[in-house]
């Protein structure tokens, strides 16, 4: 498990290294733009089009089990109470948030994703937050309460760990079966205004 976090810290190195030139940096922030402007662009395609269908599964994307959907899962948070997709099924859309306790980026927008469930929990939005790192609880609850993280925190099993990324943070968007609303996850993070503008879209 130690592999992990130093190969984050390789990472962030390299990425140092790339970015020292201020064009090389502004390319990269303008690709990442339009990465998430593409992310915008879909999502109201499939809203406007009606080809997203939340409730439809099927074998084929491991669905079909009493309606539900390939992302089903029955997991236990840090304290070793379950929690379970079942839980949420007033949920209009569950943004699934995979992170790690030694991932720096996932740490700096907690806060704001704890502001954004705060804000839109009342419309139906549910957030979860993934994480595998063994032995890390005590780290874990520490950042709970330093981020003031009110939504469910839980540990990668369960069904979780089919969708667990190769680079954290990454969040899908789900329903309350268990079904995609986007094909593809958002990778990285974001700040509030970046979260709210693409919760408004699938709350619509």
């Amino acid at each position: 498990m130690i592999l992990i976090p130093v190969a984050a810290a390789v990472l962030s190195a390299c990425c140092l290294i790339c970015f020292s030139g201020c064009g090389k940096l502004n390319g990269w922030l303008a690709g990442w733009n339009e990465e998430f402007e593409g992310l915008i662009d879909q999502i109201q395609a499939d809203n406007s089009s009606g080809t997203a269908d939340p409730s439809a599964s099927s074998p084929a994307d491991g669905g079909g089990q009493e309606g539900r959907g390939p992302f089903w899962f029955v997991s236990e948070d840090v304290d070793g109470n379950e929690v379970s997709l079942s839980d949420f099924s007033d949920a209009k859309i569950v943004m699934v948030n995979y992170w790690e306790p030694w991932c720096g980026p996932c740490i700096r927008e907690m806060p704001d994703l704890a502001r954004l469930y705060k804000d839109y929990s009342k419309d139906g939005l549910v957030i979860i937050g993934v994480f595998s790192t063994r032995g890390s609880d005590a780290d874990v609850r520490d950042i709970i309460d330093s981020a003031e993280i009110t939504y469910p925190i839980v540990r990668c099993g369960g069904g979780l760990e089919k969708y667990s990324p190769y680079a954290v943070p990454t969040t899908y968007f789900i329903d309350a079966n268990g079904n995609l609303l986007s094909p593809d996850p958002v990778v990285g993070l974001k700040n509030y205004s970046g979260w709210e503008a693409i919760v408004k879209l699938f709350l619509k």
